[in-house]
């Protein structure tokens, strides 16, 4: 069974070109265009492995996504990928910040390493 992702990226050319590359490698994988939409996704029963996720958005950006889900019991536990142009680590609720434009193979790496079945 494919390791199941969320892209939460607000740039429709970014979020397309991460999800074709991601599916490509075998992921099966969901996206959004903002914390919000995330957030939708997650109400309901699924659950990403990892959810990688960029910081400047509109409606609610990656931060104010990282607050909601750390206070709820039910998604606090899915691993984050913060992937930002702009962000500075540390990011509570984050594992690590990646720069875009993001390194391929690190990108990889950082998922193997994270997304646990």
């Amino acid at each position: 069974m494919a390791l199941e992702l969320l892209v939460v990226e607000d740039d429709a050319d970014v979020r397309t070109t991460l999800v074709e590359s991601l599916r490509d490698e075998g992921y099966q994988v969901r996206e959004a265009e903002h914390g919000q939409h995330a957030l939708d996704l997650l109400a309901g029963e699924w659950r990403p492995q990892i959810i990688l996720l960029d910081v400047m958005m509109p409606v609610m950006d990656g931060m104010t996504f990282l607050h909601m889900k750390q206070l709820d019991e039910q998604l606090v536990h899915i691993p984050v990928v913060v992937v930002s142009a702009t962000a500075e680590p540390p990011i509570p609720g984050a594992l690590c910040v990646l720069r875009k434009p993001v390194e391929w193979e690190q990108l990889l790496l950082v998922i193997a390493e994270h997304a646990k079945p």
